[in-house]
């Protein structure tokens, strides 16, 4: 099949990278909360510039086909099912630790342990990553294939896969799959504009169910409590739009509004060769090399946290930090950082290899969430990627040495 025919410019992570923070820099400005400081011309000039340059770059890369797409090829269901098995026993094994099961904690009332604290060292990296990468390929599968057999158990695997996230009550999880599912769809879809307002719409419905799930960790009085802390504009409650969404709308905005907190309230002087140390350790490697290098605890100690407009609102977005470490160098290193990054994992695969699309689909995946926390270092995505390539190198090894005795 032609790639013509599918629709890459949702695929494309410098597109969706620009068009993404320019709708959220949109979003912010419907000023819902108290809690979000007006953004300074600086950020905003800092946005539009990144974006428009992630857009422009996107675009030339459709021109010279750098990311294309080709339904997968003899699809093994069987391999897909072994992977779901081990990974489900690796998550009993988490919840006997855990002595619990995160969603049951949270529907009852009686959270023993939450989903921030659940799982166990190095085995909840490849749990979550393994179910999310897992959830990709097979839904990639589903839709590459004409077989209802296929087609059904792709389909189940799917499902149960981010089944995995319910269970553990990680909301993240679930956004980041059904995005990744939205994608793959989109790029298929003979009528991709038509299926994008469908999109849009089932999106309303996910971020109230969002909300009530907020409300849920809150327990009782949830949304009285949340309202409380939201601290709503007149401008939001003369709107009469349910509350629930003031969850979603606070999610989106309130990165952004702690970055634009750090600019104000940074302590930031010169920058030194130890703040780029600094800078390439936390904010480019992934944690687990971090954290073995320097430590677990030396980034507080640094006093280069992002400054938050309320404690609550943990996440500053992917620049959040940098502007502590470099100012604004350190925001235009931590952009090109993301450009390379990009660049180089749509060209480190085969284009007509099963793993090429669904990693391109993960790095869409980082590039979004990169909205609302930097997932270059975060452990809970970027291994998929390596998983991916891991898988591909697999492959091309095990599919060469029998090409080599066939010769």
């Amino acid at each position: 099949m032609k790639s013509n025919r599918y629709h890459l410019t949702f695929a494309n992570p410098f597109i969706i990278n620009g068009v993404t923070w320019i709708i959220v820099w949109l979003l912010y400005n419907l000023g819902w909360s108290r809690l979000c400081p007006k953004l300074s011309n600086g950020l905003v000039l800092f946005i539009l510039s990144t974006s428009i340059i992630s857009i422009i770059i996107g675009i030339l890369t459709l021109k010279r086909n750098k990311i294309l797409f080709s339904p997968a090829k003899n699809i093994n269901t069987k391999s897909m099912t072994i992977w779901l098995v081990i990974l489900y026993i690796l998550l009993l094994i988490e919840f006997a630790a855990a002595g619990s099961i995160p969603l049951l904690g949270y529907a009852s009332g009686n959270v023993t342990v939450t989903y921030k604290d659940f799982g166990l060292p190095f085995i909840n990296v490849i749990v979550v990553n393994g179910f999310s990468a897992l959830c990709l390929y097979s839904f990639y599968c589903f839709k590459s294939s004409s077989s209802k057999k296929i087609r059904k158990k792709t389909f189940l695997i799917t499902l149960l896969s981010i089944f995995s996230f319910i269970l553990i009550f990680n909301r993240g999880g679930i956004l980041s799959n059904l995005l990744g599912i939205f994608i793959i769809s989109l790029v298929i879809s003979k009528k991709p504009f038509i299926l994008l307002l469908k999109i849009i719409l089932g999106l309303f419905c996910i971020l109230f169910v969002f909300g009530i799930a907020g409300n849920m960790r809150f327990g009782k009085s949830g949304m009285d409590k949340f309202t409380q802390l939201a601290q709503p504009t007149k401008t939001f409650t003369e709107t009469k739009i349910p509350n629930e969404f003031l969850w979603s709308y606070l999610y989106i905005a309130s990165p952004l509004a702690n970055t634009q907190n750090t600019i104000d309230k940074s302590n930031y002087g010169k920058c030194d060769s130890e703040d780029l140390q600094n800078m390439v350790f936390f904010e480019m490697a992934p944690q687990i090399i971090s954290k073995r290098l320097i430590g677990e605890d030396e980034e507080v100690n640094f006093g280069n946290r992002a400054r938050l407009v309320n404690n609550s609102f943990t996440v500053a977005s992917l620049y959040g930090r940098a502007y502590n470490y470099l100012g604004w160098t350190g925001l235009w290193l931590l952009f090109i950082f993301l450009l390379i990054f990009i660049t180089v994992n749509i060209n480190i695969i085969r284009k007509n290899s099963n793993f090429y699309f669904p990693m391109i689909v993960s790095v869409d995946i980082i590039v979004v969430l990169n909205l609302f926390d930097n997932m270059l270092t975060f452990m809970g995505l970027v291994p998929q990627v390596f998983i991916f390539l891991l898988l591909y190198i697999f492959s091309e090894f095990r599919f060469g040495n029998i090409r080599k005795r066939l010769a």
